[in-house]
């Protein structure tokens, strides 16, 4: 008897099983492979969406009401969940006209620039991470396009690379200033040495910006750019902490009211300051305490309760960011200083992208005032923060 040999295939249908069930594979394999990422992708895809949503209902609202929630003036502040009740912008009756419900998973702050723009932010923008011993974490801002990153806590000094913790004091400027100019930091091979972020020592000054931003590169890090630098800022101005009113009774801590803390800017002493492990002896070297030049302080305080020694005061930090030349009639050292407020051009960077995010604050809020060259064409190379009437 032959038996006859039939030829069988696979149906379409098999086939496209088999197809779903190795896309299914491949997923579970690239989740199995780099979980963090994928989740990290995930929760940021979230956040995002949870950002966009809050920022349409604000603008819908204005729209149809021609303003914002009561809290919302340009401020930066945390929004009012379950477990943030206070200093925080109450957005509840946005619900159910204009979002159904106000993310909470998240801590979001929320405030408006100064074209009315309004911007939703969050401290958690980026995947958990550790910042390096010195460095403190710093919560990103929407306004400046920052997520969150590492910045130096204290001034950068130049160290023994074998004693990294030791500030040093050698080449002084006279300044109590590390003199760049005259022994390059990092071209001392005997014993080498480096920058680091330490409270001990001088910082360093006489550096130009293209040096200061090889010496971070060196350090794997990078000179902080204006934008990073304002985000540090508009983080300070926020808290309450960092404010201080010796005029009311009791004395308040109330964002603006009085002035913030500027750090060392008088003469007294006339020299740059090593900074305090313990951050609270913020006035430390500065001959005053909160019931004498009570603005000399020298710390600040971030939302997430990090705290950042000589932002405003002591030496100036070069940024990695140019500027050009503004035309104004110059005093006799050539220079000259104004109100933030009273500026028309900033050149290359915007008003939005320098200022203090309430536009009446000045000088008399410690804001500081704005002091450029008054040589055209430019560009010239960006500083902020420091002076305390000496030259270094």
């Amino acid at each position: 008897m032959r038996i006859s040999k039939q030829n069988k295939g696979f149906t379409l249908l098999e086939i496209l099983l088999v197809i779903a069930a190795i896309g299914i594979l491949a997923a579970i394999v690239l989740v199995a492979i780099n979980p963090t990422r994928q989740i990290n992708q995930a929760r940021q895809a979230a956040i995002n969406s949870d950002k966009n949503t809050i920022e349409k209902a604000l603008q819908q609202r204005l729209i149809d009401t021609g303003q914002y929630p009561v809290g919302l003036d340009g401020v930066q502040r945390r929004i009012c969940s379950n477990t943030i009740t206070t200093d925080c912008v109450n957005l509840s009756g946005l619900i159910p006209d204009y979002v159904a419900e106000i993310p909470s998973s998240t801590t979001y702050t929320v405030n408006t620039s100064n074209d009315g723009r309004v911007y939703v932010n969050t401290t958690e923008t980026a995947a958990n991470f550790t910042c390096p011993t010195g460095y403190i974490r710093v919560p990103g801002n929407s306004l400046y396009q920052t997520k969150d990153f590492c910045v130096m806590k204290y001034e950068a000094k130049a160290v023994e690379l074998s004693n990294p913790t030791v500030g040093l004091t050698e080449p002084n400027t006279g300044f109590n200033t590390i003199a760049n100019d005259v022994v390059a930091t990092t071209s001392v091979s005997n014993p080498p040495r480096g920058i680091a972020s330490v409270s001990s020592g001088f910082p360093i000054a006489r550096i130009s910006q293209i040096t200061a931003d090889s010496y971070c590169t060196d350090a794997g890090a990078s000179l902080i750019s204006n934008a990073e630098w304002m985000t540090i800022a508009r983080n300070i101005e926020a808290q309450h902490s960092n404010w201080y009113n010796p005029n009311t009774n009791p004395p308040e801590n109330q964002v603006g009211s009085g002035g913030l803390w500027r750090g060392h800017t008088d003469n007294n002493p006339p020299n740059a300051l090593a900074a305090s492990t313990d951050d609270n002896q913020g006035y430390i070297g500065t001959n005053n305490d909160i019931n004498n030049e009570w603005a000399e302080k020298r710390t600040h305080t971030l939302s997430n309760g990090e705290v950042i020694w000589d932002l405003g005061g002591n030496v100036a930090e070069r940024l990695s960011d140019t500027i050009m030349g503004v035309n104004k009639p110059n005093n006799s050292s050539g220079a000259f200083y104004q109100e933030w407020t009273e500026i028309s051009n900033f050149g290359s960077l915007s008003y939005d992208l320098t200022r203090p995010s309430n536009n009446t604050w000045n000088s008399s809020q410690n804001i500081g005032q704005y002091w450029a060259h008054t040589l055209i064409g430019g560009p010239f190379a960006l500083f902020r923060g420091g002076s305390w009437g000496g030259s270094n």
